[in-house]
């Protein structure tokens, strides 16, 4: 149950659950992980935004790149529904992936782990 007058709740309308935000959705139309880095685009589309885009795109912010996660944690919301949120706001160009290329993988890449592991040697 929600408390009355947490975010989650609307005293018209009672409780807002998650996935509700992103009509029932489960599955997000890009392949995002927590650490993946996203930022707002210098040429945002100019249409209006759902209120929970909105949110989500202004935990953002504009000092630069934040990770999914911590796009999550200021925006209050599950991580799987922003996940989905994210997915819409990268379609519709008010986002963009701001990972470096060769990167997107990296954390499985042996060649990327041996030097990470060679720098933590010479610590």
């Amino acid at each position: 149950m929600t408390p009355e007058g947490s975010k989650w709740s609307n005293e018209a309308l009672g409780a807002v659950r998650p996935y509700a935000l992103v009509r029932g959705r489960v599955t997000p139309t890009r392949d995002l992980d927590r650490h993946t880095m996203l930022q707002a685009s210098t040429d945002p589309p100019s249409a209006p935004l759902q209120p929970h885009h909105a949110q989500v795109l202004g935990a953002c912010g504009r000092q630069g790149p934040r990770s999914v996660t911590e796009i999550a944690g200021r925006a209050g919301l599950p991580l799987h529904v922003t996940r989905i949120l994210l997915s819409d706001l990268l379609d519709d160009s008010y986002l963009v992936d701001a990972m470096p290329v060769g990167f997107r993988h990296a954390e499985s890449d042996p060649h990327i782990l041996e030097r990470v592991l060679a720098g933590l040697h010479q610590l």
